[in-house]
């Protein structure tokens, strides 16, 4: 069994095997023995291309284009062990909110679009930045703190079971997060879908240590990044974070979030590891470094108790009403 948290499957212009920048078409999560896997709605503002309504669309198709697909739906069983190398199960998430509508239109209706989102089936997470500023806060590279469109964005989220994604949030803002859903919503789920260690490899979008530990506190996950430069000078520097994980106490918190995405910059990517095909090669390092029982928790079972909890607490809301 492997899921992964985090890829933009979804934002791809095509699969063609016959181009060199698709990076985690379906076939190749079918060929890299991926069982389940978070689809990310990503777009980098409101105007985006494809847009989220148009990437959303795509989701629901996708069965019709291979019948080894499946959608995660409320009613899905999670928990099912079905190690079925054919087959592989999507759910969706949001990666940056601005994909709901632009900071100059009325907060009213990008939350509806997001209860309309929701109605269609389950969100695994959603992140309200990418990296730069929006009307809820800053990403990493234009810092803001959570503002008041940002707290009755989280509001509404809590109401849908819908959890927080910290991976592109600059440090004020996860900072804010952190404390606002610690006072006001408790029962919130926090994760950090695809981000590495900032103590291993300095850049931005890895997480503080004191994030991560909360992060882990919360039951929430965080998930190990590929792209090169969240991990170090080669793939096997993924050990260095899998052992910093360790040493602060939550390696039985990270998971899969490959962040595999549609580029032509090939050197964004690892030669070994530059599509999803190559997913066993990330599995082989896993192995290589950790009992049994670790490497399997990673593979995929704290994801799945992750994404059992979120889908367990959205199948009682699913008809939710809510006065906006």
């Amino acid at each position: 069994m492997i899921i992964d948290m985090h890829c933009d499957l979804l934002s791809h212009e095509t699969f063609s095997d016959q181009d060199p920048f698709v990076r985690c078409s379906p076939s190749q999560l079918l060929s890299g023995g991926v069982n389940k896997q978070v689809c990310a709605i990503f777009t980098e503002h409101s105007e985006s291309s494809p847009s989220a309504d148009k990437q959303n669309q795509l989701f629901f198709s996708l069965p019709e284009s291979d019948k080894h697909i499946q959608l995660i739906s409320f009613d899905s069983d999670i928990l099912d062990k079905d190690n079925n190398k054919n087959s592989l199960s999507l759910v969706r998430s949001i990666e940056n909110a601005s994909g709901l509508g632009s900071d100059y239109e009325n907060l009213r209706e990008l939350l509806n679009k997001l209860i309309d989102l929701f109605s269609m089936g389950p969100i695994a997470y959603l992140g309200i930045v990418w990296n730069g500023r929006n009307r809820f806060g800053g990403g990493v590279f234009d810092p803001h703190k959570l503002t008041t469109d940002g707290k009755r964005l989280l509001e509404v989220m809590e109401q849908l079971a819908i959890p927080i994604d910290l991976s592109h949030c600059c440090d004020r803002l996860s900072d804010d997060i952190l404390d606002y859903t610690l006072d006001k919503l408790p029962t919130m789920q926090v994760l950090a879908s695809h981000s590495n260690f900032r103590e291993v490899q300095n850049i931005p979008r890895n997480l503080t240590s004191a994030h991560a530990k909360e992060i882990a506190s919360r039951g929430g996950v965080i998930g190990l990044n590929i792209v090169n430069y969240f991990v170090g000078s080669s793939l096997k520097d993924l050990q260095k974070h899998i052992h910093h994980a360790e040493k602060i106490g939550i390696l039985d918190k990270l998971v899969l979030g490959t962040d595999f995405f549609y580029s032509d910059e090939q050197k964004k990517f690892f030669p070994e590891c530059s599509t999803a095909k190559d997913h066993p090669n990330i599995h082989n390092i896993l192995r290589d470094s950790l009992r049994t029982e670790d490497s399997e928790n990673i593979l995929w079972r704290s994801a799945q108790i992750f994404l059992d909890q979120t889908l367990r607490r959205q199948r009682g809301r699913k008809k939710i009403r809510l006065d906006i």
